[in-house]
């Protein structure tokens, strides 16, 4: 599977959630992400723009292979997940599989989707929460930037790493 999305930074929350409700978006999840990022000791994956990460989405734990980022504008990578039933237990085989831990974070998180339009409302550290809208196509992304009231030109197309970056810079 491609995800196709972009992030925007700095929202008012709460008038993101009533556009989102006022939209017809169902909320499917509100609570604790934690996801650890994966690579082999050389960092062969990160020098291909790629990684293996495992989260826990509520009790939910998956297990994911992101791919190098081909877009400029949206991210847009190749994504394999599946889910596991048991996060320990996940992390250990891709530990004793030779893979070091490379990131770690914790969020808040508050999902929202309207068919398949995903929209996440993240919050974690010191960055002011920010929204995630993913879809199937770029064409669908950029139809919920504008209903929701931004440009493009509000949008990016970073990673976790590269929000945490931009933050720790200011």
């Amino acid at each position: 599977m491609k995800e196709i999305e972009v992030k925007i930074m700095d929202i008012d929350l709460e008038e993101v959630r009533k556009k989102l409700l006022d939209l017809g978006a169902e909320k499917v999840f509100d609570g604790e992400v934690h996801a650890i990022g994966f690579d082999h000791p050389d960092m062969r994956l990160d020098k291909k723009d790629s990684f293996i990460r495992v989260r826990t989405v509520g009790k939910t734990t998956e297990l994911c292979f992101k791919g190098p980022n081909r877009g400029s504008v949206f991210k847009s990578r190749e994504e394999i997940e599946v889910n596991t039933n048991n996060f320990a237990d996940t992390l250990e085989i891709l530990e004793r599989g030779g893979l070091i831990r490379i990131h770690e974070s914790k969020k808040n998180r508050e999902s929202y989707t309207i068919g398949k339009v995903r929209f996440e409302i993240d919050n974690w550290k010191d960055i002011p929460h920010f929204l995630e809208i993913e879809a199937p196509t770029a064409e669908e992304v950029k139809e919920y930037v504008e209903k929701l009231d931004f440009t493009m030109e509000q949008t990016n197309n970073w990673s976790y790493v590269d929000i945490e970056k931009h933050y720790e810079t200011k």
